[in-house]
């Protein structure tokens, strides 16, 4: 794994000053490393210098390749976890069923995940605990064309349904929205296909209905073309929270915690200053972003697809749509709705209180 040298320079951010950014690359195998600088204290430090936490490893379950993971990447291109002591690398694996199985299996101390991955090892009585929320909602969008439309579940039964893999997130979410509509999951065909622009033309040869593609991606097919629908199709509507998660193990362990406790903290800060950034179509974050030449990816070098991907991560996403909770903060409520929802559903067998699964002690206040 090749980590990106550790930056020496403090490296400041505000919404009206953007950060340079020290030597540093997302090596091809996907790994990325921040350094600590001084600029945080805390009661173990003198004036003006940071406690130094050490190097943590932090999984996700895709490459970093998304605006889905714009807390992760702006807290290290914009020097956030060096701020908060950490020397933070990112490690992408394949899918978040491997990325629990890092978790459990000591690679990393924290990662992210949706509850409809997470709650059936958590319902088995796997030791993960969910410290802190990332997403409130979905935003897997639906792609299909003018001639035939697909804009509600009902538009989906009988017909042929791609997806990146079958029997992962996606398909989970879709099987949710069809049994909130009380259509029958065996009614719908799926069918593992690559999740791009490609595909499109797939779906006009009428050899698929459509297929299930990620935000930025949809946006993309969205802008290109004119023939595209983009609909999230219900599949917003379906319960669905990423949570970010740990073991109990990592919870006893006082490093750990004070590294977790930490990391939340950097995305924190991170995702509200992106959020303050709105005003200026996200100039700032993008401009930290690009500078740092740690990621590249379609929709980052795209000004129209980076914003309208921000605005509704920004305002649908990472925030609480009630506006009952803070950032990150654990919405039990929603919490409890969504287990029941999957119980409901077929997807777990219940009997059990997922408030067990939740640790509210680490996320920070605002």
């Amino acid at each position: 794994m090749i980590t990106a040298v550790r930056r020496k320079a403090i490296r400041r951010h505000s919404l009206l000053l953007v950060a340079s950014v020290a030597a540093g690359a997302l090596a091809l195998s996907g790994c990325a490393g921040g350094g600590a600088a001084p600029d945080a204290t805390d009661a173990g430090a003198g004036e003006g210098e940071v406690v130094d936490l050490g190097s943590m490893t932090v999984v996700t379950f895709l490459p970093l390749e998304s605006f889905s993971f714009t807390p992760e990447m702006f807290a290290y291109s914009g020097g956030y976890f060096e701020k908060h002591g950490l020397d933070v690398q990112l490690q992408p694996v394949q899918g978040t069923s491997a990325a629990i199985q890092s978790l459990l299996g000591g690679a990393t101390t924290l990662t992210r995940a949706s509850t409809v991955d997470v709650f059936p090892p958590m319902e088995d009585g796997q030791p993960i605990r969910a410290v802190g929320t990332m997403a409130y909602k979905s935003n897997l969008r639906m792609i299909s064309v003018e001639d035939d439309p697909i804009e509600s579940p009902a538009d989906m039964e009988g017909k042929t349904i791609g997806m990146g893999s079958v029997g992962g997130t996606s398909e989970k979410l879709l099987d949710l929205t069809l049994d909130d509509a009380g259509i029958a999951a065996d009614s719908v065909t799926r069918q593992a296909v690559p999740v791009t622009a490609a595909t499109l033309e797939v779906v006009r040869q009428g050899q698929l209905d459509g297929y299930i593609v990620s935000l930025d991606t949809s946006l993309a097919i969205g802008q290109q073309n004119d023939d595209a629908v983009v609909d999230h199709a219900g599949l917003g509507d379906a319960p669905d929270i990423q949570t970010w998660i740990t073991t109990e193990a990592n919870l006893q362990d006082e490093k750990k915690v004070a590294q977790i406790e930490a990391f939340l903290a950097a995305i924190q800060e991170a995702v509200q200053d992106v959020i303050d950034d709105a005003p200026n179509d996200f100039a700032n974050v993008l401009k930290t972003l690009r500078d740092s030449g740690d990621w590249s990816f379609p929709a980052l070098a795209d000004d129209e697809v980076a914003a309208d991907a921000l605005e509704i991560y920004t305002t649908q996403t990472w925030v609480d749509a009630d506006g009952g909770v803070s950032l990150l903060e654990n919405n039990h409520e929603a919490w409890t709705t969504t287990y029941d929802t999957y119980v409901a559903a077929g997807l777990l067998e219940g009997g059990q209180d997922p408030a067990e699964w939740i640790i509210d002690d680490h996320v920070p206040a605002e």
